[in-house]
This record gives C-alpha cells, sequence and structure tokens, in this order.
C-alpha cells in the first residue's frame, strides 16, 4: 500500500499535536505545583508575625519578608543570593549555624548578635525550620524576632512606655531612662565627648512624704535652671540626680560645682528644709557599658561625700583615694580589736501581733580613731580578706551573748550574722558553745544568721547547724531571696527563720511587682513554717503596707536606730510603740 503525502503530513501534525499535549499537561501540573508552592508560601510568611527569612542550602537568601531587611541590618536592596552568615557576629555563628545545617526537620531556637550599619549589634532570636524535605518549600525557613533590650514589645503603648521612663515624683527620666540614654551616646557619633556627674543631695532631718516630694519637685526646678541647654538631667537613686554633660570631664566638674552651689535651705509651705550636695563626676567613653559608668560615677560620689558638702570629685582622683583609703583600714583593722575601737550595736525586731520587741540584731561598728565611723560595708569585706573575721566573729557572739544574757527580759533572743569564712573553719560550733557558756545565756534566746550561699557550701556546714539545733539554737537565712532561693533547698534544711532581704521594699508603696515579691516570701516562709523578718522598714507606708499584707516580723528605722548596749534597755521597749506613733528617725 503506498502512503501518500496527505497522510505523512496528517501523521506528523498527529505526532506534534500529542507531543504538545504531553508538554502542555506537564507544564500545567508545574505551574499547578509553583502556584501551590507559592501559595504555600505566602501562606508561612503571612501566619507569621515575624520577620521571615528563607534560605537555600548554602545559606543565601533566597526571599526575605518586608521588614527582615531592616532587621538583619541589610536594608531595603535586593537580598536574594546574600550569604547570611556575613550579618551575624563571629562568636554566635557556630550554634546559630549548627542547627541551620543540622538537617533534623525540627525547629531549633537560636539567639544571635546582628550588624547594624551604624556599627551596633542587634539581638535577633531566630527560629530555625527545616523545611527543606517539604516538596512546597524545599528551603531552610528563619522567623527572626528583636529582643534587643531597648527594644520595645510590639504593640505597646507609647503612654505606658513613657511611664515606665519616667519618675514619678519628679516627672525627670528615671535610672531606666539614664541607662537607655547612656547607651545610645555609647554607640552614637564619636565627635562629641559626654561626661556625667552624680548630684548627691543630703538633709539633716526627717521629712514626710508628702514633703519630701515637694523638696524633690523644687530640687528639680532648681537644677534645671543651672543647667545648659545641652546638658540632660535625670533622676538616679537614695534621691541622687543624674546629669549627662556635653563636654569633657572638665567641663562636667564646672557645671556639677555651679548645681552643687545652687544647694542649700530650701523653703516648702510648712518648714525651711536646709539640704547640701556633693558631685562625683566621670568621662564617657565608648570601652565602657552603661552600669560600668554609673559605678564609676558613684564610687566619685561617695568619695566627695567623705570629704564633706560643697565637695566634687572625679573617678580618677576617687579611685586613687579609694585604693589609699582601703589600704589604711586594711592595715588598721588589724588590732582594731585589741584598741577598743569596735564595738556592737542592737536594732530591735517588732513583733506586729503581740506589739513587743522579740529579738535584737547584733550589728558591728568601727570608729577609726582618725577616720571616724567606718560603714560595715567598707570594712567587713576586708576582714574577709583575712583571717581576722574568725577572731571578730567570735568576739561578736559572746559579746552579743553577753549583752542579751544582761538584760531584764527573759525571753528577748539575740540574732548574730555569722560569716561565710566562720562557717567553713569549722569553728562555728565550738564558738557558740563558748559563748553561751561564758554568758549563760540560753540557746533558745540565740538565732544564728547565714546568707543562702553559706547554706548550700558544704555538708560540713548543714552538719554543724543541725549541732546547733539540737541544742536549741535557732538558724535564720539573712537576705532570703537574693541568691538561689527555692523550695528546692530550703525543705528539709537546718533553718527557723527567713529574713527578706531590704531590696524588695525599694519603692514598694508604688511598684506592684515588689509587693507581689513581698507577698510571695511570705506565703513561701508560711508554706514551710518558718517565720518571716522583714528588714528596712523605714517609712510609715512602708509599715502600714506590711502590715496590711500579714507581716509579722518588722526590723528597721521606721521602728528604731541600731540602739547603743546602754541604751538597750529602754530602747526595746520604744521600738515597739513605733508601730501607731509618727516616724521617729531618719534612716
Amino acid at each position: 500500500m503506498q502512503v501518500t503525502p496527505a497522510v505523512l503530513v496528517a501523521c506528523g501534525l498527529a505526532v506534534v499535536l500529542t507531543v504538545q499535549a504531553g508538554l502542555w499537561r506537564r507544564q500545567r501540573r508545574l505551574a499547578g505545583a509553583l502556584r501551590r508552592s507559592q501559595n504555600s508560601l505566602r501562606t508561612l510568611v503571612r501566619s507569621s508575625v515575624d520577620p521571615v527569612v528563607i534560605l537555600d542550602d548554602t545559606l543565601r537568601i533566597t526571599f526575605a519578608s518586608e521588614a527582615a531587611g531592616a532587621l538583619l541590618g541589610l536594608g531595603t536592596a535586593p537580598l536574594a543570593g546574600v550569604l547570611v552568615t556575613d550579618t551575624v557576629h563571629p562568636d554566635d555563628r557556630a550554634a546559630l549555624f549548627g542547627a541551620l545545617q543540622g538537617g533534623t526537620g525540627e525547629s531549633a531556637v537560636r539567639t544571635a548578635r546582628v550588624r547594624q550599619p551604624e556599627g551596633r549589634w542587634r539581638l535577633v532570636q531566630i527560629t530555625v525550620r527545616d523545611l527543606r524535605d517539604d516538596p512546597d518549600v524545599g528551603a531552610l525557613v528563619l522567623h527572626c524576632r528583636d529582643v534587643s533590650p531597648s527594644a520595645p514589645a510590639p504593640g505597646a503603648d507609647s503612654e505606658l512606655l513613657e511611664l515606665a521612663l519616667t519618675d514619678p515624683v519628679t516627672g525627670l527620666p528615671n535610672r531606666t531612662a539614664l541607662i537607655g540614654r547612656l547607651g545610645a551616646l555609647q554607640r552614637g557619633p564619636r565627635n562629641r565627648s559626654h561626661a556625667m556627674a552624680l548630684i548627691g543631695i543630703s538633709q539633716s532631718e526627717a521629712l514626710s512624704p508628702g514633703e519630701e516630694a515637694t523638696v524633690l519637685r523644687a530640687l528639680t526646678s532648681r537644677l534645671s535652671r543651672g543647667l545648659r541647654a545641652e546638658d540632660w538631667l535625670a533622676r538616679g537613686t537614695d534621691g541622687d540626680f543624674a546629669v549627662l554633660v556635653q563636654g569633657t570631664i572638665s567641663d562636667a566638674e564646672v557645671v556639677a560645682a555651679r548645681l552643687v552651689a545652687t544647694i542649700g535651705r530650701l523653703a516648702t509651705s510648712t518648714t525651711t528644709v536646709p539640704l547640701t550636695a556633693v558631685a562625683g563626676v566621670g568621662a564617657l567613653t565608648p570601652d565602657v557599658d552603661p552600669g560600668e559608668t554609673l559605678r564609676r560615677a558613684d564610687l566619685a560620689l561617695r568619695s566627695a561625700r567623705r570629704s564633706g558638702a560643697g565637695s566634687v570629685h572625679r573617678y580618677d582622683d576617687a579611685l586613687r583615694a579609694e585604693q589609699d583609703r582601703r589600704g589604711v583600714l586594711r592595715a588598721d583593722l588589724d588590732g582594731a580589736l585589741e584598741r577598743g575601737e569596735l564595738r556592737l550595736v542592737f536594732q530591735p525586731v517588732v513583733d506586729a501581733v503581740l506589739q513587743r520587741t522579740v529579738s535584737i540584731e547584733a550589728l558591728l561598728r568601727w570608729r577609726h580613731p582618725v577616720l571616724g565611723e567606718v560603714s560595715p560595708m567598707e570594712f567587713v569585706p576586708l576582714a574577709e580578706e583575712s583571717a581576722l573575721i574568725v577572731g571578730i566573729g567570735r568576739w561578736v557572739l559572746l559579746e552579743a551573748c553577753r549583752t542579751a544574757a544582761s538584760l531584764d527580759d527573759a525571753e528577748l533572743a539575740v540574732a548574730v550574722n555569722v560569716s561565710a569564712h566562720q562557717v567553713r573553719s569549722g569553728d562555728l560550733v565550738p564558738d557558740v558553745l563558748a559563748a553561751l557558756e561564758d554568758s549563760g545565756l540560753s540557746p533558745a534566746r540565740l538565732l544564728v544568721e547565714i546568707t543562702e550561699s553559706v547554706l548550700l557550701d558544704d555538708a560540713h556546714v548543714v552538719e554543724d547547724l543541725g549541732v546547733l539545733r539540737r541544742i536549741g539554737v535557732r538558724i535564720a537565712v539573712d537576705d532570703f531571696g537574693t541568691g538561689w532561693s527555692s523550695l528546692a533547698y530550703l525543705v528539709g534544711m537546718p533553718v527557723d527563720v527567713l529574713k527578706m532581704d531590704q531590696y524588695f521594699l525599694s519603692g514598694v508603696e508604688h511598684d506592684p511587682s515588689r509587693r507581689a515579691m513581698c507577698r510571695a516570701v511570705l506565703q513561701l516562709g508560711t508554706s514551710l513554717g518558718l517565720p518571716v523578718i522583714v528588714e528596712g522598714v523605714t517609712t510609715p507606708a512602708t509599715l502600714a503596707l506590711l502590715r496590711d499584707m500579714g507581716h509579722r516580723y518588722l526590723q528597721g528605722f521606721q521602728l528604731s536606730r541600731p540602739l547603743e548596749a546602754d541604751a538597750l534597755a529602754a530602747g526595746v521597749r520604744l521600738a515597739a510603740g513605733a508601730l501607731h506613733g509618727p516616724e521617729v528617725v531618719t534612716p
């Protein structure tokens, strides 16, 4: 049979149509797969509230959501093909890219520093999802979130943020805002120098909360008038003010001296308050973080306080003076006990329910023949650096027990702080037994106070404390809440009393979180059957608040200042009366 040309043409056309139909069906399948992949990608990106970055196997960006470029410091330029490793801090790459290349098919969360165009580092939390085996994605997907300390929470109310950064009494930026400003200056242009001055204000008489607020507002107005236009005023801590000065440390000294000179007698609607001021100044340098900057300025301020009203000290000079002073104190502490320079004072602890003083805490003091009264915050750490602390601790135990035994109140207990060195030396039990035997004090009237860290030190510490408890001595955990406080270590430990650290009372009248912590410590003690003593009660408002919470055992300047031994008998009776009376002393 002869095949005509027409048949050949028809067959060829049929073959072409068949191939085209196959190609069309394949193209349609590929297009559908592409649409599904794109839809999956859109869904993946849109379902995330965080910026999304998609990487290929070489860790190059194939896609980035609109917000991702800014977060990763890459701006709005096309990101496709950018190697993501180039933006991450070298120290963070191993942990992050180990998760990226793990190939587990699961999610991993890592935190890394990402370089920004201006040179600073932004802290980014990255959730890595390995979807390379997913036919619709086939890539590594990164969900990124800015967790830098200065980054406001998404959707944060600007008014609430402003309140959080403002001192409620003066309206000035608070310490949090100050630290933020310090960080911004240190990250900013290097063509301008800055320094900081801390202005410390002192008053010689007690004020009611209302009068104190009036004085602070008046001081704010007076200080503001003494500033230059480019200076920045904020509240520090403990009534101090901070000034950021544009210029050198010499400029800061000039500004600080002018401000200190403006402080004097200040008249309120009800009284005239005599005030004095000193200042500490320090330079802001790029290599010193905000916390260290504040510490240096505070060191200079403490040095100025020791020199007297009107003093202005630089950090460098204060550091040298501090080192010289430490050297003198370290040398003179050796022999201070034999020379009779050390003594004990006693601060009452009041039972707010029974309205009576139930114990007294023995506090060590040093009157230096040249430097005068030296704070325990200075000399106790120096003693702990040497073997002196063991001998001093033994003497404190003996004197405290003798003093308590000499009082008419046969139920009044005495609390003694015991150093970590004394506990670790193994001499605690013999020292306590010797003190009790010498004084004739009942063991039930002695309360030995230790810190949380000492309780966790060693098995022999727990054994020694157990021996003391078996003879009737009670054990208190001092500064409770600032260390490793937990039910896990308290349960089964030889503990009878918790002493809540006064840190929790800072701003408790206005800070809901502090009030919550005060309640939590009380509830913890109640659940374990342990009484809680609250230290640092200094204002009527704090006293009323703690009593309303149910705190029973209270200690602080509002009730009584530390008493000399010869004033102790009368002082313990007056302390309970302060539960109802006005503020009797100033801290």
